[in-house]
């Protein structure tokens, strides 16, 4: 039996799904010293994390993915590329 290929992740449609529900857009992300937040990443994982700096930069969309901002994960500290965010207590 022939089997499907699979059907490859869509950054763009994860992102409006995300901003259809609760999900916030960059425009609003909370800037250092804030406090923690939940961010959908451009490869589809939801984390824990917070800004390291004080403006919002964030880098325009391209073929890759929508637009998207630097944020440092809480639990490893490593940089995630995120497209949107909300409150950890909003769940």
């Amino acid at each position: 039996m022939k089997h499907t290929t699979p059907k490859r992740r869509d950054p763009f449609e994860m992102l409006q799904q995300a901003l259809q529900s609760e999900w916030r857009t960059l425009d609003t992300v909370p800037l250092r010293g804030e406090g923690e937040f939940l961010v959908l990443t451009v490869s589809g994982l939801t984390r824990l994390a917070r800004n390291r700096k004080d403006f919002r930069n964030p880098r325009k969309a391209d073929g890759y993915a929508p637009e998207r901002m630097t944020v440092v994960s809480v639990e490893t500290g490593n940089y995630l590329g995120a497209m949107a965010w909300k409150w950890p207590d909003e769940t």
